[in-house]
């Protein structure tokens, strides 16, 4: 929706933007969502600025999810998520949102209005690079001490450099993760490096001061996601993607004390749940150590500093609340009030219209988007404007309002017609991979029309769908669901299809359960769900 700006704050000093990003994290692992992990730059972060309790992703995958930090647009929005099917069958989202030339972003935005814009880290927004003439840069799989190879590092990163300046309009790019670290790499190769990213991030926000330019920092990292941040410790953190340095990232605390910490508070130190709170605690430096940076260049007063996430762990790659809820913290001492906590809905297509009007951008010049800008609401001059979050994965789409979740999945046709097990999700190699992970914990999950009470059942294990006592909230929902995809492209039916219901779709619906029940799960004991999402005690695991 179009953004009209309605309140100008300090016209003669815009403010900056500092914006991390987490890959793959869920609420209940930082302390200030009452997690047992030991985060205290973020609490203080907390306490400085304003923590909300229903931050929501609209697309819980990490390119169409980062499509969205970048434009303020649906994923579903991209034409790159309209190839799969006709084009009168629902698109699909999956990892295919990406970005073009011509796509507006917030980069764009705010670079044409006067702003040093960098990025610095994980990508995953287009691996095309056609446009510029070149291949993907794939990382090479040679010892990175082979003759060559390193030079093949510096180029690969010039051009996802050259990507990444034309697609998303940053002026300063640096430090590229261009995907996911796929474990095919060179072992060298194959850790992460926040430290990396962090001393990036400090030589952006330097050559930010020299400019004397209001500036736009989107810091987007790789952790907590695969591969278990845990084996990245104590890697020779020299060997880099964009090449060989001559000595190690010096910004953070040694490795060493990550497991030091996980045992003071308690925690496991192996497997993938400690691994997950071992990303959470380098996440908690980096901010630390940024934050102390604008604090020494006299910015952390007016700048607003975002900390969040792409999506969850449980629930990713499908519209189920696990994947979507997601931690959000916002802090702008200079404007916002300090230690609020916000039960109101946000949805990550607010980000970008919120924060075009917050630098005073001319309203002629504020791109389109599917979000509200809070602004006004946040400083208190207007009630708070979103009462739905809406949610697209696969072919499935999903609406939140007060304490109900509603998700409807709607096969295409041409799919349904050459169907020899039940669909994925999201129709990727790897998509069947996701509705095994899930599935085991929500019974409903192939049901095509599910109601959840979120409040009472946030892991969505009672569809109320077909219960009387919720009809009126359920054709509720789906009215609020059917308003906004009259916005959006391409048709999304009512109804699901008749084949469905047939006993031919339920006899492959249970041999894929039964086949999904024979998968070995990481935890192997205990409540699955319940111990990702919540941030318990792996029972497979003790605490060293």
């Amino acid at each position: 929706m179009r953004t009209t700006s309605t309140i100008k704050l300090a016209p003669n000093r815009p403010p900056n933007i500092v914006m991390i990003i987490a890959d793959d994290i869920t609420p209940h692992y930082h302390g200030c969502y009452g997690g047992p992990t030991p985060t205290p730059q973020l609490d203080e972060l907390a306490r400085a600025g304003i923590r909300f309790t229903r931050g929501f992703c609209n697309a819980a995958l990490c390119c169409p999810s980062r499509w969205t930090f970048f434009t303020g647009l649906f994923a579903g929005r991209s034409a790159s998520c309209h190839g799969a099917v006709s084009t009168d069958e629902p698109y699909l989202v999956s990892q295919n949102a990406m970005l073009d030339e011509d796509t507006p972003t917030l980069a764009k935005t705010l670079r044409k209005a006067g702003y040093f814009t960098g990025h610095i880290g994980k990508w995953h927004s287009r691996f095309d690079c056609s446009f510029l003439g070149e291949s993907e840069p794939v990382i090479p799989l040679d010892d990175p001490d082979t003759p060559g190879v390193d030079e093949t590092l510096h180029r690969r990163q010039n051009t996802a450099r050259r990507v990444i300046e034309r697609c998303a309009g940053f002026e300063h790019v640096d430090r590229v993760f261009w995907g996911n670290i796929s474990g095919r790499e060179h072992p060298k190769l194959r850790h992460h490096n926040i430290g990396w990213l962090t001393d990036g991030a400090r030589v952006f926000l330097e050559q930010a001061a020299q400019h004397h330019r209001p500036f736009y920092l989107h810091l987007a990292n790789t952790i907590p996601h695969d591969p278990n941040p845990l084996l990245s410790l104590n890697a020779d953190h020299r060997y880099t993607w964009g090449g060989k340095l001559t000595e190690a990232p010096q910004s953070h605390p040694p490795d060493d004390t990550v497991l030091d910490r996980l045992r003071e508070a308690g925690l496991q130190t192996s497997g993938p749940i400690a691994g997950v709170n071992a990303g959470a605690i380098q996440l908690d430096d980096q901010v630390g150590i940024i934050r102390d940076q604008l604090r020494r260049m006299g910015e952390l007063e007016n700048t607003i500093f975002i900390y969040t996430a792409d999506h969850g762990i449980p629930g990713k790659g499908s519209c189920h609340l696990t994947g979507q809820h997601l931690p959000l913290i916002v802090s702008w001492p200079e404007t916002l009030p300090a230690g609020r906590v916000m039960d109101d809905l946000v949805s990550w297509v607010d980000i970008v219209p919120t924060l075009v009007e917050a630098c005073g951008v001319n309203d002629a010049d504020i791109p389109a988007t599917d979000g509200y800008s809070l602004l006004s609401a946040l400083v208190g001059q207007a009630p708070w404007p979103r009462t739905t979050s809406y949610h697209e994965m696969g072919w499935s789409r999903s609406i939140i309002k007060g304490a109900y979740h509603y998700i409807a999945t709607r096969y295409p046709r041409s799919l349904l017609d050459q169907l020899q097990v039940t669909p994925d999700c999201t129709r990727l190699g790897i998509g069947l991979m996701f509705d095994t992970l899930n599935a085991p914990g929500i019974p409903g999950y192939f049901e095509p029309d599910q109601l959840y009470n979120i409040t009472t059942d946030p892991l969505e294990r009672t569809n109320l769908a077909h219960d009387p006592q919720y009809a009126d909230i359920l054709q509720d929902l789906k009215h609020e669901l059917r308003t906004i995809l009259a916005t959006l492209p391409r048709p999304f039916p009512d109804e699901p299809d008749a084949f469905l219901k047939t006993d031919a779709y339920h006899a492959m619906l249970k041999e894929r359960k039964e086949h999904m029940q024979r998968i070995v799960h990481y935890p192997t004991q205990g409540d699955v769900p319940a111990i990702w999402h919540f941030n318990q005690h792996d029972p497979d695991k003790k605490a060293e």
